[in-house]
């Protein structure tokens, strides 16, 4: 064999062995790139576990704030509504007397002026009253109940009445069927003859 040919060949295994090495290099490179079908759980952590708690962390989060905004809000008309009921109080006792004295004749002039302008004010705060499911509680003549009243005085009664709320001391209101104000009353109590 001639030295021209040998050293051919030599460059032709050289060249092969060379071409072999990048075959193998690229199917090893290959064989790491491409995902495995069965990870093992020790090498990839499991997100989607997390993604699931923190998704209901986050909506349990998102519910107790709703929970606690509406109790916020609701504590605060509840606090408003306590301060108007005094004043609101007072003017429907003056209606009352005022109509009375239209029905023994003794409104006239700016008295009936005053009278008609206090309508209009009650005839709003009722609107709103009713609007935030306030109601005043009717309670005379009526048994006494422990859980939206409050006692002031007994007094002697016949016995049809005993049990009964005589009179109302105090207004009492329910906001949306709680009670918003008990209402103060004397009860009835049959006499001991």
């Amino acid at each position: 064999m001639s030295k021209h040919n040998h050293s051919h060949e030599e460059h032709r295994h050289a060249h092969l062995d060379e071409h072999q090495e990048n075959v193998q290099q690229e199917e090893s490179c290959a064989a790491q790139t491409q995902p495995q079908e069965n990870p093992a759980p020790a090498e990839h952590p499991d997100y989607y576990d997390k993604f699931v708690r923190l998704s209901a962390d986050f909506e349990n989060f998102r519910k107790r704030t709703e929970r606690e905004k509406a109790a916020l809000i609701e504590y605060g008309k509840k606090d408003f509504a306590q301060k108007l009921l005094p004043a609101y109080e007072v003017m429907l006792r003056e209606r009352e007397k005022m109509e009375k004295d239209e029905s023994a004749h003794q409104c006239e002039g700016e008295a009936k002026s005053l009278r008609d302008g206090m309508r209009l004010i009650l005839g709003e705060l009722e609107k709103i009253f009713k609007a935030e499911g306030i109601v005043r509680m009717d309670v005379k003549n009526k048994p006494y109940d422990p859980d939206t009243q409050e006692v002031v005085a007994m007094i002697p009664a016949k016995p049809e009445q005993a049990g009964l709320v005589i009179d109302e001391v105090q207004m009492g209101f329910l906001m949306d069927g709680k009670v918003l104000r008990p209402a103060r009353v004397v009860v009835g109590q049959e006499s001991a003859q």
